[in-house]
């Protein structure tokens, strides 16, 4: 994952920002209004994903070129992302970030399964842990778990007004996952985002290693004083991405700012608290850990036991759920292969973080988990999990 420097600021990095931009039904309106709000020099490069008939030519290219004066293309073979671009999915097509390209490939899902804004969204996480996610009108819940992995990065996630989209269900979703930083109408979006990214390469600037250790302190000891939790001696590379983060939602130019900003802001603490609590958490994440859990682990917690014997699974730092459910999946499958017994099962699930832990209470995940979950998992939630 990539460092943050939270400094005074410094020279922009020679590459650009990245603002990746999920829409779907509903989208082209939004798109349209998105880029007609929006200045032609931000110094970011803009990647569109929008759920595409496979089977029929894409204006979207030419419809977008109408409302700004960026150049836009559709991307065919991988290409490096320049400032000031606007770069369009094609048909039948997935994107995905490697580095600051951006790459075209054919899907590996049927088309019912196909999710492209959580995989362009997640790709942006995973390789540069950084950049802004969009979320606009679309019908759905593709982009939501995408969005989340953008700001458990430490990236910014702006979110289309539902009462404002034609299609509202892709920006609840968001809502709902807890990803989104902002939500406003479009234009209003776009006017937000021409002042974060040029902040954004400030706080990120190239002065690598220059902090402010006083402010720094300021920082955690109010942290401390508001919340009780002290982060004084916890990574110092996660705290500081966390703290770059909410400088930029907050437009902190520096730690000095920011701390005043915590002191003249009550809630900013326990914003500040969420963000820090924030952990990277999907399905059946570390896929090569799960499956040996599978084969050589799970089998021996249902051998020689009795009937009446529970098995028992203990989860700390379960977040809003998903590991725990993914043992809950693996044990109800492990349990079907004893047909002869029915081995009562408990999950016990704990975390630090309350909102968190009400989430993963509620067991409510969107559709686009089946991107990490099979079919065969489907029936995992009705196993109650003690949390």
């Amino acid at each position: 994952m990539a460092e943050i420097d939270v400094g005074t600021g410094g020279d922009s990095s020679t590459e650009p920002v990245i603002v990746l931009i999920g829409a779907s039904a509903g989208g082209v309106q939004a798109l349209q209004n998105f880029f007609g709000a929006l200045p032609a020099c931000t110094g970011a490069a803009f990647v569109v994903v929008v759920h595409l008939d496979p089977t029929h030519h894409s204006e979207m290219p030419s419809i977008i070129a109408a409302r700004t004066k960026m150049p836009v293309v559709q991307i065919g073979e991988r290409q490096r992302l320049e400032a000031d671009h606007v770069y369009v999915i094609a048909p039948d097509r997935r994107l995905k970030i490697v580095d600051h390209e951006i790459e075209s490939l054919h899907f590996d899902e049927p088309g019912g399964r196909r999710a492209p804004i959580d995989v362009l969204f997640r790709s942006l996480a995973q390789q540069l842990g950084d950049g802004f996610a969009i979320i606009l009108s679309g019908a759905g819940s593709d982009g939501a778990l995408g969005a989340r992995a953008v700001k458990e990065a430490g990236g910014i996630v702006l979110v289309q007004d539902p009462n404002e989209a034609e299609y509202s269900s892709m920006p609840r979703s968001a809502i709902a996952a807890g990803a989104a930083d902002f939500v406003l109408p479009v234009r209003e979006l776009a006017e937000w985002l021409a002042e974060l990214i040029p902040l954004k390469i400030s706080v990120t600037g190239s002065d690598a290693g220059q902090v402010d250790e006083e402010s720094l302190r300021r920082v955690l000891a109010h942290l401390r004083a508001r919340t009780g939790h002290d982060f004084s001696k916890y990574k110092r590379a996660t705290v500081l991405r966390r703290i770059a983060r909410r400088m930029q939602v907050v437009r902190a130019e520096d730690l000095t700012a920011y701390y005043e900003v915590m002191r003249d802001s009550p809630e900013e603490a326990q914003a500040l608290l969420s963000d820090l609590l924030i952990c990277v958490t999907t399905f059946f994440r570390d896929g090569e850990a799960f499956q040996k859990l599978a084969q050589d682990v799970l089998p021996e917690l249902f051998k020689d036991k009795a009937a009446d014997e529970t098995v028992r699974v203990w989860v700390p730092g379960c977040a809003t759920g998903e590991e725990a459910y993914s043992f809950a999946i693996l044990l109800l499958e492990e349990a079907a292969r004893h047909k002869t017994r029915r081995q009562p099962i408990q999950v016990f699930g704990s975390d630090l973080d309350a909102r968190a832990l009400a989430s993963a209470r509620e067991g409510r995940f969107p559709l686009s988990i089946e991107a990490d979950v099979s079919p065969g998992g489907a029936a995992a939630p009705l196993l109650c999990p003690r949390w």
